[in-house]
């Protein structure tokens, strides 16, 4: 029997995100996005692998410029090594006044308010906005460090 039981408290406070995080993260990206992708403002197609394990998922990257400040980003990633996981399609919309980008769309779910109530009729997190874009900062961060360029060799 043990006699010093220590009280465990389970119950983890969450920390809640504002509107100036959610900017501060908007700023970052788009930093991270300018070192990944120099030259953001013109229009084309770029592609890179990312390694997972044995095999490489192949990433493609479309930008499309529609206006003088801002353009939009298609980022799609696919060919997993686990079978199962879908296609990663993110939309992206770039402010290259504001230098800022924001993520709209996350595998064809739009979101649109900051905050959402919960529950709710698509189970959507209370900051699903928030983790859509911290995880686009989490994915840059990877594909500056591991991406691989895809080189072909002609005989």
């Amino acid at each position: 029997m043990i006699k010093n039981k220590q009280k465990i408290n389970f119950a983890v406070k969450r920390g809640k995100t504002d509107l100036s995080d959610l900017l501060n993260l908007y700023e970052l990206n788009y930093l991270k996005l300018q070192k990944l992708l120099p030259n953001i403002s013109v229009d084309g197609e770029t592609s890179f692998s990312l390694p997972e394990g044995k095999k490489n998922s192949k990433v493609i990257i479309n930008i499309l410029k529609e206006s003088k400040f801002t353009s939009r980003m298609l980022v799609s990633q696919n060919n997993f090594s686990i079978e199962t996981i879908e296609n990663l399609i993110m939309e992206i919309a770039i402010y290259h006044d504001l230098r800022m980008i924001e993520v709209i769309r996350f595998n064809g779910k739009h979101q649109f308010w900051s905050r959402n109530s919960f529950p709710n009729k698509n189970m959507l997190s209370k900051d699903e906005k928030f983790q859509w874009n911290k995880y686009l900062s989490e994915w840059l961060e990877f594909s500056k460090r591991e991406g691989l360029a895809m080189i072909s060799f002609k005989d």
